[in-house]
C-alpha cells in the first residue's frame, strides 16, 4: 500500500513539473497556468513536505551550507514584508512561500524518483522545440510581421527576451539527450535548429550571448568530439546571425544598461541594509532616460534594492553554491544539465532578469529553476531515510 501511495504521489508531482515546463508555451492563459500549478505543484509539494519531513532530514544534514543559504534568503525575504513599501505585504509573503514550495518540490521529487527531474528536461526540450514552428507561423505568417521584427513566442513565453532565454535553455537540455540512431539524430538536429532560430529571431543579444557562452564552454566541461563540433558550429551560426542582424543589434546600442547599473548602485547605497522590501515597486532613473525603468535589469542589483546588502550576499552565495555543485558533478549527465542551465541563466541575470518573487512565469526558468535543479542534484549526498521506498 505504501508503494502504491508513493507511486501516485510521484505521478502527481511529475505532472506538476511538466505543467510548469510545458505550460509556459502551450497554455493559452496565465490564469490557467497558475491554477494548474496550485493544484498540481504547490498543494502536492506542501502535503509531501509534511509527509516526508523525516525522510528529508539527512539531506539537510549533508548539505547545511547550500540549504542554509537558501533558508536564510527566504527568511530574510519574508521578514522584509514588515518594512516593504509594497501595497500588499501579505501577497508578497505568499509569493515567498510559493518559491519555497517550488524549491522544496525538487528535493521531494529527487528523493522519490530523481530520474524524473532530469528526464522532465528532455521532454521539455521536445515540447518547447515543437512550439517554435507554431510561433514562427503565428508571428510571421498570420501576424504578417516582417522578418526584421523581434519574434514573440507563444503563451507565457510571448516576450522576445525572456522567451529567447527559455529556448536557449532548451537547446542546452537537448544537447544532453542526443539519441544514438542516425535518423533520430537528424530529428534532434532539426529540433535544436528551430530553437536556435527562435533565439536569433528574438534578437535578444543577452540570450544569444548566453547560449553562445554555454555552447562554447562545452568542451571544457563535457569533452569529446560532439562537444567540439557543437562549439565550432555555434561559432559559425553566431557569425551568420551577427551578419544578418548587425544593423538592428548596433541600432539599440547598450540599451542604457551601464546607466541603469550606475543608478541602481546609487539606490542600493541609499538604503543598504534593509532595502525597500520584497515586492517593492521602484523605478530606476537615468540622465538620458528621465522616464525611468521599472526594474534594474540585473537580478543581483535587484536583490540588493529589495533586500539590501544582506539579500545580495545571500542570493550571490546561493548561486555560488549551485555552481559548486554543478562543477563537482560536471562529469555526470545530471551535472552537465545543471551546469549548462546555470551558465545560460547567469548571463540572463546580468542583463534582463530582475524579478525574483513574482508569480511563476518565464523568468522563473532562469531564476529559480536552476536553483531547484541544484537542490535535486544534492539529494544524492543525503542518505535515504526509512519510510517510503525509493522508486529509482
Amino acid at each position: 500500500m505504501v508503494g502504491v501511495r508513493s507511486t501516485w504521489a510521484v505521478g502527481v508531482l511529475f505532472a506538476g513539473y511538466l505543467w510548469f515546463l510545458f505550460g509556459i508555451v502551450w497554455l493559452p492563459s496565465n490564469k490557467l497556468y497558475q491554477q494548474g500549478l496550485v493544484l498540481l505543484l504547490w498543494l502536492p509539494a506542501l502535503v509531501a513536505l509534511f509527509a516526508l519531513y523525516k525522510r528529508l532530514q539527512p539531506i539537510w544534514s549533508a548539505n547545511k551550507v547550500f540549504l542554509g543559504l537558501l533558508l536564510a534568503l527566504l527568511t530574510w525575504a519574508a521578514l522584509s514584508t514588515l518594512w516593504t513599501v509594497a501595497e500588499a505585504p501579505l501577497k508578497e509573503l505568499k509569493r515567498v512561500v510559493y518559491v519555497a514550495l517550488f524549491l522544496a518540490f525538487f528535493l521531494i521529487l529527487a528523493e522519490l524518483r530523481s530520474a524524473f527531474v532530469w528526464k522532465g528536461l528532455g521532454l521539455a526540450f521536445v515540447a518547447l522545440a515543437l512550439s517554435c514552428p507554431v510561433s514562427f507561423y503565428l508571428f510571421y505568417v498570420q501576424g504578417m510581421n516582417p522578418l526584421e521584427a523581434r519574434l514573440d513566442g507563444m503563451g507565457q513565453a510571448g516576450h522576445p527576451i525572456l522567451g529567447a532565454y527559455v529556448m536557449a535553455l532548451a537547446v542546452m537540455w537537448g544537447l544532453q539527450f542526443i539519441p544514438r540512431q542516425p535518423w533520430q539524430r537528424l530529428v534532434w538536429a532539426g529540433l535544436i535548429s528551430v530553437l536556435i532560430a527562435f533565439v536569433v529571431l528574438g534578437q535578444s543579444r543577452g540570450a544569444m550571448l548566453a547560449l553562445a557562452l554555454a555552447l562554447l564552454s562545452m568542451p571544457l566541461w563535457n569533452g569529446g568530439r560532439i562537444a567540439w563540433l557543437v562549439a565550432l558550429t555555434t561559432c559559425a551560426l553566431a557569425v551568420v546571425g551577427a551578419v544578418m542582424f548587425m544593423p538592428f543589434i548596433l541600432q539599440r546600442g547598450f540599451s542604457y544598461r551601464p546607466e541603469i547599473f550606475a543608478s541602481s548602485v546609487q539606490m542600493i547605497m541609499d538604503n543598504p541594509w534593509l532595502g525597500l522590501g520584497v515586492g517593492a515597486d521602484y523605478r530606476v532613473y537615468t540622465a538620458n532616460f528621465p522616464d525611468g525603468f521599472d526594474h534594474s535589469h540585473n537580478a543581483f542589483t535587484h536583490a540588493a534594492i529589495e533586500l539590501g546588502i544582506p539579500g545580495l550576499l545571500l542570493w550571490s552565495g546561493l548561486w555560488l553554491a549551485a555552481f559548486r555543485v554543478a562543477w563537482l558533478e560536471r562529469f555526470s549527465w545530471e551535472g552537465r544539465l545543471l551546469l549548462s542551465s546555470l551558465l545560460v541563466s547567469f548571463v540572463a541575470l546580468q542583463f534582463d532578469a530582475a524579478s525574483l518573487w513574482d508569480s511563476p512565469r518565464a523568468e522563473w526558468f532562469v531564476t529559480w529553476l536552476p536553483i531547484g535543479l541544484a537542490m535535486a542534484l544534492i539529494v544524492r549526498r543525503g542518505g535515504a531515510g526509512p519510510g517510503i521506498q525509493r522508486l529509482d
